[in-house]
């Protein structure tokens, strides 16, 4: 219940693809899965794909997913049609990194508005 209400706040805060009503970039959406890449290489954590029907038994599975998941939006996010799961992607990224404790809902928020310019 945890996970899913941190996930639906998520939802709430629009951090998938829209924060109050801006689109990400895709140039935005790459550098935030930079940010994140550099943050589990640093802190060595693989990229581990969790089958279907496996649980997270563990901080290191979430992150583990995690890491795996970034490959994907890395893909998604140059095909257009292909927006919806570019959001859904970075979306369990980030709730995975917020229910791990790696950032706060204030800190994402923060990783996926626009840069001042």
């Amino acid at each position: 219940m945890f996970v899913l209400e941190y996930y639906l706040c998520i939802i709430r805060l629009g951090l998938g693809l829209k924060q109050r009503r801006k689109v990400m970039t895709k140039k935005k959406i790459l550098a935030v899965v930079e940010l994140y890449r550099e943050r589990f290489e640093a802190e060595e954590i693989p990229k581990i794909r969790l089958g279907l029907d496996d649980k997270f038994c563990s901080r290191w599975d979430m992150l583990a997913h995690a890491h795996y998941l970034l490959d994907g939006i890395v893909e998604y996010v140059e095909n257009p049609e292909q927006v919806g799961e570019t959001g859904r992607h970075l979306g369990c990224v980030q709730m995975l990194l917020i229910v791990c404790g790696c950032y706060t809902i204030r800190e994402v928020m923060n990783h996926n508005r626009p840069d001042e310019s």
